[in-house]
Parts: C-alpha cells; structure tokens; sequence
C-alpha cells in the first residue's frame, strides 16, 4: 500500500464508514472559528467540478489502482469492469442507438464513488500554506494570514496548483459555480475588491455565503442565512400539511411529521446549534406548529403539554441530545479521525 495516498484519505469523507456530509460539515466550520479565534482573515474557495463522475479517465484511474497496491490481477478485473460498456438515451417510448463508454465510473452503483474518490484522492497533496477537505468532488480549500492580502495569494497559488492537478486527471473546472468567500470576524478587509482568477484568467466570484454540503455557510458563521432558509422550506410542508389535516389519522400525523420534517430540522443542527437564540427561535416555532398540527391543539395551549402529548422534547434537548451522541461517538471512536482528535 502506498502510505502517502492512504494518508490524504484523512481529508476525503465521501462514501467512508463513519464518515458523512455532516462531519466534513464540522471539521471544515471548526477549523474557520479556530482560524478567526487566532485573529487570522480565511479565504476559502468552493470548487465545483463539470461531470466530474463521467469525466473520469480510464487508464489514469487504472494507473491509481496499480499505484496504491492492488494486484495485476485485482487491476485487471476493473479494467474489464470499466471496459465493454455502452449507453444510450431513451425518451418518449423511443431509444437513440448505443454508443460506447470511454469515460466516467458507472454510477448508481457501489464502487463508482469509491473509485471516483480514489481517482482525486491526490487534487490537493501538495499544498503548503493551505487546508483542504473533500467529499467525492466536493473540495473546499482554505487559507489563513494576519494579513488578508497574504491569504488570498496562499489561496491563488493552492488553486493554481489544483487546476494543474485537474488538467493531469482530465477534469473540467466550473468557474462560474465556483465560489469563494473570506471569513474575518468582523475585521476590516481590502479597499479594494478581493479576486481569485483561474489559469485561464477567468475571476472566481465572491460570495457573503455558500451552501455547502446541505449547509449554508455566511462569512460571519452565524448560520442566518440557513435558518431563514430552512424556516421557509419547513412553512411551506406545514402549510401543505393543515389545509389537509383532516385526510390524516393521528398516527399518520405523527409519520409525516418524524418522515420528512424532523430529518430536515434536525440536519446540521450540531453546527448551528449555538447560532443567536432570535434565529433559533424561529425554528421553534415552526416546530411548535409541527406539534399542533399532530396533537389538533390551538395556539393557546402552553408549550410543554404538546411537547407530552405529541410525546417529542424541545429543540433545545434534541440538539442537546444530538451533541451528546456526537462526543459519546468521539470518545469510543466511531467518527473520522479528524474528529476524534478534538475530544
């Protein structure tokens, strides 16, 4: 085995046993409050990738496997797993004729993302003033300085490098997708607008917030933006839900509520959790309407007898409860190493 290749597996969460979008999610936040509790400005930069899982080049991806120490027979079993394969489109009850596959790892399958993170496992192995994380094609870098103008140039020159890196592999940059975003804690920043350009000369837009991973990180981490932006989605599945309350049994209720709306509160609530209390009592509310609309009480109804009778504890004990489970898993070992190291 190549240690060097199972090493850069420490900041590559995709499709990993224990590891998900939610603790690339935190490492990738806790490492910004780290760097802004130094009084240091960060630049981080999003990078979005064009088809980056039909892109993949067969005989690179190969060359990867030999080197990270499968047998000649192992690589030549993918090889003939890659090889032979044909598409074709179908629509409207008619089908296009079939055209061989000379790129790309099959998806929808099980080892397509496990060979597509294996294929950019290496994007970022030589940065030297830089960080990174990656979730399949999902990579984040980031950078820090005292001074914001030195962050940007370590920034730029990582990214040069990552696009060297890109052309190597056969892969196409998205540079209007492409974001990045500086973090200061309030720190005032350059007169003059920032910029990140490609190789080619093409300027990286600069954002106040970026949704990454299913999280909508600001340049002040307060998670504003998310919240606001959850609170919508989940009025909009509340309002659906009454004008139908009476199609649904209690017990219904109940499912539609533990189905599709708790998923979607309580997703990242370990990264927002100690946002400002007047955003979070937003989503209290529309929990408390989630509540009524299971147990049919009115608005006069103290909080805590639907808290009992819909039988579900306050935001504030399932966040709570959330992150206890979260530094019990650290203490025994059952989330990434990157987390673990924090306990």
């Amino acid at each position: 085995k190549n240690p060097k290749i199972l090493k850069s597996l420490d900041n590559q969460s995709g499709f990993r046993k224990q590891h998900s979008t939610i603790t690339a999610a935190t490492k990738v936040v806790n490492d910004i409050i780290d760097l802004i509790d130094c009084k240091k400005y960060c630049a981080a930069l999003f990078l979005d990738l064009s088809k980056a899982f039909d892109t993949v080049d067969h005989a690179i991806l190969l060359n990867r496997l030999n080197n990270i120490g499968l047998s000649v027979n192992a690589v030549s079993w993918f090889s003939n797993y890659l090889s032979a394969r044909k598409q074709c489109v179908h629509a409207a009850g008619s089908s296009s004729s079939f055209l061989p596959v000379s790129k790309g790892v099959p998806q929808g399958s099980i080892l397509g993302p496990l060979l597509f993170s294996l294929y950019i496992n290496n994007l970022c192995d030589n940065f030297s003033n830089a960080a990174f994380h990656l979730y399949a094609d999902d990579t984040i870098i980031y950078c820090s300085s005292p001074s914001v103008a030195q962050s940007l140039q370590f920034l730029q020159s990582a990214f040069d490098d990552v696009q060297s890196h890109l052309t190597q592999l056969k892969l196409v940059l998205n540079p209007e997708k492409s974001k990045f975003m500086l973090f200061s804690n309030g720190k005032e920043l350059l007169a003059t607008s920032p910029k990140i350009k490609t190789i080619q000369g093409t300027e990286i837009e600069m954002v106040t917030s970026y949704k990454y991973l299913g999280i909508i990180i600001d340049q002040n981490l307060s998670f504003k933006t998310h919240i606001q932006k959850l609170v919508s989605k989940l009025k909009l599945k509340l309002g659906y839900f009454f004008r139908n309350q009476s199609c649904f049994s209690l017990q219904v209720r109940k499912h539609l509520i533990h189905a599709t709306f708790l998923p979607l509160l309580d997703y990242g609530d370990l990264l927002f959790m100690n946002a400002p209390a007047h955003y979070l009592k937003r989503l209290d509310t529309v929990y408390r309407c989630a509540l009524r609309f299971i147990t049919g009480y009115g608005n006069r109804v103290q909080h805590c007898s639907f808290y009992a009778a819909a039988k579900c504890p306050s935001l504030h004990i399932r966040r709570l409860s959330h992150w206890l489970i979260f530094i019990y898993k650290s203490l025994l070992g059952l989330v990434p190493s990157y987390l673990c190291v924090y306990v």
